[in-house]
């Protein structure tokens, strides 16, 4: 869907923030991206959808070379929405509902056809109740989610969101995770960067590790957190599920299975074990 091709970018003040980056994006795939403050996350972002053109190499749609005019951007910015980590950049209507249908409107949809999407949109990210309020009387976790709202509204292929948990509450910042996981589907790639490497490797398929504005590593998730010397390189921890379960498995003297990637799957696994615990047990009792 989306490739980049030996791309690298500076700006006016000289700062190379993307530096031969090399990227190919398929559907259907769940993407985290780590890496420092300045890592280049943000930036590379807005080359997906043409906001910022590469100082050197390409970006490729749909296997076509991006030429910048003004008829390929549209259709680029169809397929790819960009959720930016700030909502009151991105909110500027009186009301939530007219947010939303500030882009289906634009993209030249009949007004029934805008005012379904926008509908749908409000409906999967649990905005609807508070559709006509101004943007400027919500929390912030409201803000966010009408934020995300107004970019699905627009049905993109590739969704991106930057930092879409930063500032929220535990509570929060799940409700964030349970509505991409709902928004994800086979066709739609759901690609977004964060500092929590807890959260990524619970949600993600795939974690892309920017460092220096350039591609680290980018594999599965249990693959790449696995890798202690990168991480040690990239100034990232460990999940703490991984070095949980490595614990409890080093205490029961298995050898490692497949990691658990929720709380939910440990407390199962947790619970098989004991189960065979106790079945031992009571296999040993009876044979006295």
């Amino acid at each position: 869907m989306i490739e980049l091709k030996n791309v690298s970018y500076h700006y006016t003040d000289g700062t190379k923030a993307l530096n031969d980056v090399s990227l190919a994006i398929t559907p259907g795939r769940k993407i985290a991206v780590l890496g420092n403050n300045g890592a280049g996350k943000s930036t590379l972002f807005l080359h997906m959808n043409g906001l910022l053109q590469p100082a050197e190499g390409q970006l490729l749609f749909n296997g076509t070379p991006v030429a910048y005019k003004r008829r390929q951007l549209q259709e680029l910015r169809r397929a790819v929405g960009i959720v930016f980590q700030h909502p009151d950049t991105q909110l500027f209507s009186p009301t939530v509902r007219e947010d939303v249908l500030y882009g289906p409107n634009n993209l030249g949809w009949s007004q029934a056809r805008a005012e379904q999407a926008a509908l749908e949109a409000m409906e999967k990210t649990g905005v609807l109740e508070f559709q006509y309020k101004p943007p400027h009387f919500l929390s912030l976790g409201q803000k966010k989610r009408a934020a995300i709202a107004s970019v699905v509204a627009m049905q993109p292929k590739l969704l991106i969101l930057d930092e879409p948990t930063a500032g929220l509450d535990p509570y929060y910042a799940r409700k964030i995770m349970q509505l991409l996981n709902e928004l994800h589907n086979e066709e739609t790639t759901v690609m977004l960067s964060t500092h929590d490497v807890n959260f990524a490797y619970e949600w993600a398929d795939e974690i892309l590790i920017l460092q220096s504005g350039g591609v680290r590593a980018f594999a599965g998730a249990e693959e790449l957190f696995h890798d202690q010397a990168l991480l040690a390189d990239c100034h990232l921890e460990q999940p703490w599920m991984m070095e949980v379960f490595a614990a409890l498995q080093a205490k029961s003297g298995q050898k490692i299975k497949k990691v658990p990637k929720s709380k939910q799957e440990l407390l199962t696994w947790i619970e098989e074990e004991l189960q065979q615990t106790r079945e031992m047990v009571t296999e040993r009792m009876l044979l006295k």
